[in-house]
């Protein structure tokens, strides 16, 4: 019998480093130390390090099974359980923990709504975009140019018409490059060369 043959079938994903690290200083760091040279982890953070360890792997059921193991989550975690299923493109399960995460009554922020709409342009769901719009304005977000660009992109890919995306972009206070070409993409999407051309015309006499 070879050696090849003892090895199990099973599929082992090992511990990341960073994980494995951590663990071993807070069992071996005595619990009072003055100018301790490494700051253990929480059980949070050491969680949410594997959720995300493992997303980028493509493991999505094992980084489910930790997030569903877990006692306690923060906001950083459940952004990184929505950011996880949207870079592998399971853009529904993205918007199924986005909800989830509403019912727990743990308030979003910037980095949660960034993820969530690039969940709803892959979903192609103008239900979806609406609600998502309408909590960035609960929560605060209108104003941040960063949630705002994401909303034109989302507009801009999924709506019939560029009238969402253009409203947008007429509100914002401040326009950086990403507004603009958010709005060319828009119109480039849907294949009107006239309207790029005139936001790329606009775009030049105000920088210039």
């Amino acid at each position: 019998m070879t050696s090849r043959k003892l090895l199990p079938r099973t599929h082992f994903n090992p511990i990341p480093p960073i994980i494995r690290n951590s663990l071993h200083c807070s069992q071996e760091q005595p619990a009072a130390q003055s100018n301790p040279p490494f700051f253990s982890k929480g059980p949070n953070l050491l969680a949410t390090d594997l959720i995300e360890s493992y997303f980028q792997k493509g493991s999505v059921k094992e980084a489910r099974k930790v997030f569903d193991e877990m006692s306690e989550r923060d906001v950083v975690t459940w952004t990184a359980m929505i950011a996880g299923y949207t870079s592998c493109s399971h853009h529904s399960s993205a918007w199924g923990v986005f909800c989830e995460m509403f019912r727990s009554d743990m308030e979003p922020n910037a980095f949660t709504f960034l993820s969530v709409l690039k969940a709803c342009k892959g979903m192609d769901s103008l239900l979806c975009d609406a609600l998502v719009h309408g909590s960035t304005v609960k929560y605060g977000m209108k104003g941040s140019i960063y949630v705002e660009n994401a909303l034109m992109d989302m507009y801009g890919a999924c709506c019939v018409s560029m009238d969402d995306a253009c409203k947008v972009f007429s509100e914002l206070h401040e326009k950086n490059v990403v507004s603009w070409t958010s709005l060319i993409t828009g119109y480039t999407h849907r294949g009107d060369g006239y309207g790029r051309l005139q936001v790329f015309r606009q775009m030049l006499l105000v920088s210039g």
